[in-house]
């Protein structure tokens, strides 16, 4: 700028206003930033200085600004779950897939954990939707006191089941046959304290009348699942998870389908308001709900 006239063209005021602004600099500062002796306007070296550190701060908020909006974008588009690890292998790698569709600019993300952490997460914001496998009977949801709606919202997603399985005999038969007049226990692999499939399980061993002996533990239905095949009890597993196993007689089922415990792929999240792409999952599951949505993983027994 060449003159007062222009500069305050350019800033949408009038020339007193401008000297008036410029003044009051002046007065923080403690020294003029331009030389009135000369026609020219030019900055004294104070102005110069000044100049310099106020381009610095236009340009560090502009990157602030610019920042903030971009997190701002990402977390509208986000949509971030927790679930036990199970889910990791048997019904996210189907499930996602299936939204991509209808949610292309979205960003999932899914942490594992240990059901009452994923909880704990879904409570202080850290996530937007946690998916457990809750049994029929609310075992799982008494136990982590969910079973009422006065602080999460449920949404069914799908049906599993925990089935009965073992290695078969030379002959074919269940190793450890749950049908079968027991006169000594069989050996049951069972999952660890933590993992909340075990409380799911724990009606059925408590009202059934099996005889049977704890020998081995897991968190991880990976681990039974091993346990099984090398010969060492009787595992209660996801279908979906055994399915491939039953098919190629790795395992056989050890019972009946009495011995099921029925289980439900469940979308849980807080009574708040999610961000973006977050809530219009809930809204799109929700519409789709009745009848059972195409987006639902169904673990059919055989």
């Amino acid at each position: 700028m060449k003159s007062f006239s222009r500069a305050a063209q350019e800033c949408h005021v009038s020339v007193s206003g401008l000297s008036r602004r410029i003044q009051t600099l002046e007065q923080w500062l403690g020294a003029p930033v331009f030389e009135r002796h000369k026609h020219a306007l030019e900055l004294t070296e104070a102005g110069r200085q000044l100049q310099g550190v106020a381009q610095d701060a236009v340009r560090a908020l502009d990157n602030l600004r610019q920042s903030i909006r971009e997190r701002d974008e990402d977390a509208q588009r986000r949509i971030r779950f927790c679930a036990p690890h199970i889910l990791s292998s048997v019904f996210f790698p189907h499930w996602i897939p299936r939204l991509q569709a209808d949610f292309r600019s979205a960003k999932f993300s899914v942490d594992c954990d240990y059901l009452p952490q994923c909880l704990s997460r879904l409570r202080d914001g850290s996530v937007d939707y946690v998916v457990a496998l809750l049994d029929e009977g609310e075992a799982v949801s008494r136990r982590l006191g969910i079973d009422s709606e006065a602080e999460f919202q449920r949404l069914e997603l799908g049906h599993e089941q925990l089935v009965a399985v073992c290695a078969p005999d030379a002959a074919g038969q269940p190793l450890f046959n749950l049908d079968r007049l027991q006169t000594e226990a069989l050996s049951f692999l069972g999952y660890s304290e933590e993992c909340h499939l075990g409380w799911a399980l724990e009606p059925l061993l408590r009202d059934s009348g099996l005889f049977l002996q704890r020998h081995h533990s897991s968190s991880q239905t990976e681990g039974l699942r091993f346990f099984a095949q090398s010969r060492l009890g009787v595992a209660w597993l996801p279908h979906t998870l055994v399915r491939e196993d039953l098919a190629s007689r790795r395992l056989v089922r050890a019972g009946g389908q009495r011995f099921d415990v029925p289980l439900r792929y469940t979308l849980i999240r807080r009574r708040l308001p999610l961000p973006g792409e977050a809530e219009r999952l809930w809204t799109f599951l929700g519409e789709l709900a009745r009848p059972a949505p195409r987006y639902a993983v169904v673990g059919a027994a055989s």
